[in-house]
């Protein structure tokens, strides 16, 4: 279903439902997240419950206030969007029955010249509910949740990331990185191309470390520089298994609904954990069970560019997952991630299903360059 607002309804709904959420719900976590240097973003809670959740998950972004954030996250509990719409706007949701998605609503604020902006999806009967966004605000109602669904089942905070952190300077990219002797490979892959098993078993090993998952990306001249967001991983069972004596300084926090993986909090590793961390390569990982070891080769023009659409594309669809479709936003986003690791030089490395030999492949690699 999708429903359009004016202006002045538009206007109503936000003034209606920050005074529900921040009236009607006591305040259980106020913190602030400095992004990369970039942008400080302040983060409200009221859902009981969050409050351990919140600081490990962002354990290395956490700041002291700031007077004027640039942006502010809302959370809270709604067990009914479609009351929650009544409640503050008087949109009465019934949807025809026989309607395509229609539990599934999205709402939109019309332009004097018809244009229209996407400032909400809706879930109407899961515990996904209620994303809006108005300017630099950015609502979360949301229900059942549990560590596990927080942390990897819809990251729910990815939504808001993209586009704060967006500019034509610096970008949220779905990516993991790690380095040697402060030179970073940016490992471009989609979930399960094997981008956590070798960041985290890396940086095991020695090798400094920024994210497994979700990065910012920030260019300066000639030069890209990666930043965590998350101090928390995720691990499939197995390679817990593999990894479970050198985890030593991990804390277990959950299991993901989200493909059953093992989610970790990681920041006893901060000695490993760098921010601003510059990046010399790109690598394409290739999954290869009946290659005798890995290696590492140049790419052609042509793998180069599937590598870079590929982590691009594999951002806007977690972004997409997350609530809103970005249009022009995501045609943006797109051509920055191009023309910003374009000039980065490009490799496969082809993993072999020793994963140990994987980490020592990839030390001799970012070591002779």
């Amino acid at each position: 279903m999708q429903i359009s607002l004016n202006a002045d309804s538009g206007s109503r709904l936000h003034s209606a439902l920050k005074r529900y959420v921040t009236e009607d719900h006591p305040l259980v976590k106020e913190l602030y997240l400095n992004l990369g240097d970039l942008r400080t973003v302040r983060v409200l809670s009221y859902y009981p419950g969050t409050e351990g959740i919140l600081t490990r998950e962002f354990h290395f972004s956490i700041v002291p206030p700031v007077p004027e954030p640039d942006a502010t996250v809302y959370f809270w509990r709604e067990t009914s969007v479609a009351d929650l719409l009544k409640r503050c706007v008087g949109l009465n949701i019934e949807p025809d029955e026989d309607e395509t998605n229609k539990n599934w609503l999205e709402i939109f604020l019309r332009g004097g010249n018809g244009e229209l902006t996407p400032i909400a999806s809706m879930d109407l009967e899961s515990e996904w509910g209620a994303r809006l966004s108005f300017g630099n605000e950015y609502y979360y109602g949301l229900d059942g949740l549990g560590p596990g669904s927080w942390f990897k089942e819809a990251h729910y905070f990815v939504h808001a990331l993209f586009r704060i952190v967006n500019t034509p300077e610096s970008f949220l990219v779905h990516g993991a990185c790690v380095g040697v002797d402060g030179k970073g490979v940016l490992i471009c892959a989609r979930g399960g191309g094997g981008k956590s098993t070798l960041s985290v078993l890396s940086m095991l090993r020695g090798f400094e470390y920024v994210s497994d998952d979700f990065l910012i990306l920030e260019r300066k001249g000639t030069r890209v520089e990666a930043s965590p967001i998350y101090s928390f991983i995720t691990l499939s069972p197995q390679m817990y298994e593999h990894m479970y004596d050198d985890l030593g300084k991990a804390r277990f926090l959950g299991v993901s609904p989200w493909k059953g993986k093992y989610i970790l909090d990681m920041s006893g590793y901060g000695d490993h954990f760098r921010s601003h961390y510059p990046i010399k390569a790109l690598l394409f990982p290739e999954i290869t069970l009946d290659a005798k070891c890995p290696g590492v080769f140049p790419c052609s023009p042509a793998e180069k560019g599937k590598a870079i659409v590929q982590m691009a594309h594999s951002t806007i669809v977690q972004n997409t997952m997350n609530g809103f479709k970005g249009g022009q936003r995501d045609s943006d986003f797109m051509r920055c991630a191009v023309q910003t690791l374009g000039g980065i030089p490009c490799y496969r490395i082809v993993l072999s299903p020793d994963i140990e030999a994987n980490v020592e492949c990839l030390r001799y690699f970012i070591k002779t360059q």
